[in-house]
């Protein structure tokens, strides 16, 4: 099941093109655990404003910025409401702020190979193999229902984790998430803990999925991608493997949950931290919207027709 694990993980990191900047080898270190946090919060402090261009734009002065469609630009200012400064590939320049959408970033970078809205091959990736290898591990050594009982799934056993986690923290908990406009910053700026934003994540899930009686395998596939979407997904893991209280009624002393072998996957999982995904929590609760790459000419020619021309 491990050996399943590294090579999904593995799969994903070649798909984004393998970056020589980043070190893809997995670090089984003590001190690797304790500067998680420490560099979260780094990361989400410093993660810069993005945009992905809706169609190519050629340069006619100096002092403008050409692109070309899905190039991602960095918007440097925006005091400007239809002409944004920004920068790309090193070079910077005004450009039309209607050429351009910006993104909804929870993490410090934006990939095209992770955003499930532009590439089907990230989806098949973490969908159907990512997925599938994490719920094994879920299932390893989960302890059987009683006769009269209900079926046991790994869903179940998170949900009861959070649940837990937030009794023991209730009052800080709520005074953050109360005040909290954003995924990752509330009013006072202050970036959330990586906990707060499992708990965030898990109340998003099942106000969209429940109205629909969606499956808990969907849930899970669902949380799995927001914790990728966050960065933080090893740190979700950790959480529910060390509320021992919890994972003693669900799992046998041998399972991969309750065994030291939870750091190993942890580690394993830290390195898809380092790439930038952008999936749909939604993506099988609403699949209809997920065909319009069919339609791709049409909207291209609305794009055009609807932006003001950068000439006039």
């Amino acid at each position: 099941m491990l050996e399943d694990l590294r090579k999904n993980i593995a799969a994903i990191v070649k798909h984004f093109g393998g970056d020589t900047r980043l070190d893809v080898s997995p670090d089984y270190s003590l001190e690797s655990h304790q500067r998680d946090i420490e560099n979260f919060k780094e990361f989400s402090r410093n993660r810069p404003l993005r945009a992905r261009a809706l169609m190519d734009f050629q340069r006619h002065d100096e002092d403008e910025l050409g692109f070309c469609k899905n190039d991602i630009i960095t918007v440097l200012n925006q005091k400007d409401e239809h002409c944004w400064f920004g920068e790309v590939g090193g070079v910077r320049g005004f450009f039309p702020a209607k050429f351009v959408l910006l993104l909804d970033e929870r993490s410090k970078l934006y990939a095209i190979e992770g955003d499930d809205r532009v590439s089907n091959e990230i989806t098949k990736l973490v969908r159907g193999n990512l997925c599938k290898s994490l719920r094994r591990i879920f299932e390893h050594g989960l302890r059987r229902p009683s006769v009269l009982g209900t079926a046991l799934h790994p869903w179940h056993f998170i949900e009861d984790s959070i649940d837990h986690e937030i009794k023991e923290q209730f009052t800080q908990i709520l005074g953050r998430l109360v005040l909290c406009k954003t995924f990752r910053l509330d009013e006072e700026q202050k970036v959330l803990q990586p906990n707060e934003m499992l708990f965030r994540a898990m109340h998003l899930i099942n106000a969209s999925h429940d109205p629909l009686n969606i499956s808990a395998d969907v849930k899970l596939r669902s949380l799995i991608c927001a914790g990728l979407n966050e960065q933080c997904l090893h740190m979700w893991f950790a959480t529910f493997c060390q509320c021992t209280e919890v994972t003693e009624r669900w799992y046998a002393p041998w399972s991969f949950i309750r065994s030291p072998a939870w750091f190993q996957i942890k580690c394993e999982l830290r390195l898809l931290s380092k790439y930038a995904f952008n999936l749909s929590l939604d993506y099988e609760v609403n699949p209809s919207s997920h065909t319009e790459p069919v339609k791709q000419d049409v909207q291209d020619m609305l794009i055009k027709h609807h932006l003001f021309s950068w000439m006039s």
